[in-house]
């Protein structure tokens, strides 16, 4: 699909992911299922990195997952907070947003300044390399005491620092096949 037709088909609400073919699987099933442990209940989401762009790789590449949690917000209740410090990428998150009709709060800062208890969900998806593997581990860090869930993009490029620290702390975590070198799930709900 070319990129005018796929961003025209995202702002006007068509759900076109069955149409998406790549090799790279997309991140929409793991989303998913960590939205299902919440039984349809309202839930309150942090999300670290906004849509970058509307064009179609970056569907494959970044995931956006703002669609996939926007709507489950939309229909169950709850809140989609996303940080990114880039204002343009807030303002693709913004667009598509308005045109699909879910809540988002946005913020353009670094997410470990808004980072804060009170979310279900935490979803790390920040900048790539060795900036990224650092700000991860200290976004992890600052929630990892909550009851919530922890999702990680990119492992190999923002979580190796964080994978050695779940491992020294003995903490459980899920890595799945998706995306651009895996995805880290981590449920630390103390009410499982």
């Amino acid at each position: 699909m070319e990129d005018f037709s796929f961003a025209m088909a995202i702002l006007q609400g068509i759900d076109i992911s069955t149409k998406i073919q790549s090799p790279t699987k997309l991140r929409d099933p793991v989303l998913k299922h960590v939205l299902s442990l919440f039984d349809e209940k309202p839930v309150d989401i942090f999300q670290v990195g906004a849509i970058e762009s509307l064009d179609s790789k970056f569907r494959i590449g970044s995931g956006w997952s703002d669609t996939v949690f926007g709507p489950h917000v939309k229909k169950f209740g709850g809140s989609l907070v996303i940080v990114d410090v880039n204002l343009d990428h807030l303002a693709n998150s913004y667009m598509i947003a308005d045109a699909a009709g879910y809540p988002v709060d946005l913020k353009l800062g670094d997410a470990i300044d808004h980072i804060s208890e009170g979310c279900n969900i935490y979803y790390l998806d920040g900048a790539d390399g060795h900036l990224g593997d650092i700000q991860t581990l200290e976004q992890f860090k600052k929630i990892e005491h909550t009851s919530s869930v922890v999702l990680i993009d990119d492992i190999q490029t923002k979580a190796v620092s964080l994978v050695s620290y779940l491992r020294s702390k003995k903490i459980k975590y899920d890595i799945h096949d998706v995306g651009n070198g895996g995805m880290i799930t981590v449920d630390i709900r103390k009410d499982k």
